[in-house]
């Protein structure tokens, strides 16, 4: 009789116990994917699909046309909208926690190219890009959204001030100063040859005259 009552409560409590965990997550869902609702925070959960949806229903509400790509075939663009003055930007979504890195604006850049877009723009959570990065971006006039920028366009969403949060997704790129030429190696012959780290080609007396003769 003991042991049928004792099976009967562990049974029920086990039940309770479910009902509650159901309904604490179906809350936290709700938060979650309520994006009048999310923060910084919950943006540093989410798989990098997840930021892509968020940033599209963000967009989309800030009344833009908006597209997400395929997920199999982006052609370095997760989102494309266009804005007020009806131009097409390219979007990625960067959900990292490591420095923005040189091949997120390789990517769009190409997207843009593809996809016969005015503008190129990355969205990241990561609070910093790489010296390279910004100086690439600000050569293909690409604009970078980084952590501090994000949290402000996501603080200002939260309270309805759609209009700011436009101003701060249209407004220009960043321009970082950067010289092309630092980034070009000039080797000189030795010798006669023509070398670059073990491969090397030896000159021979005709065509050296040839090549004095041009």
């Amino acid at each position: 009789m003991f042991d049928s009552f004792f099976l009967v409560v562990v049974f029920l409590s086990f039940i309770i116990a479910m009902i509650v965990v159901g309904v604490i997550l179906k809350i936290k869902r709700k938060k979650r994917f309520d994006v009048a609702k999310i923060n910084l925070s919950d943006i540093d959960q989410m798989t990098g699909h997840e930021f892509e949806e968020y940033l599209y229903v963000l967009i989309k509400v800030l009344g833009y046309e908006t597209y997400l790509t395929k997920k199999s075939r982006d052609f370095g663009a997760d989102l494309l909208f266009r804005d007020q003055a009806d131009q097409l930007t390219v979007v990625q979504a960067k959900r990292l926690s490591d420095k923005l890195g040189l091949d997120s604006v390789q990517q769009i850049y190409t997207a843009q190219a593809y996809y016969l877009a005015d503008k190129a723009l990355i969205i990241t959570s990561a609070e910093q890009a790489s010296d390279p990065c910004r100086k690439l971006a600000a050569a293909t006039k690409v604009k970078i959204i980084d952590r501090e920028h994000l949290s402000e366009i996501v603080k200002q969403f939260k309270r309805g001030r759609f209009e700011e949060v436009k101003e701060l997704v249209e407004e220009m790129f960043e321009w970082v100063d950067f010289k092309a030429e630092d980034s070009i190696e000039t080797i000189e012959p030795k010798r006669g040859l023509v070398h670059a780290g073990e491969y090397f080609y030896k000159k021979t007396s005709s065509a050296k005259k040839s090549t004095r003769a041009e």
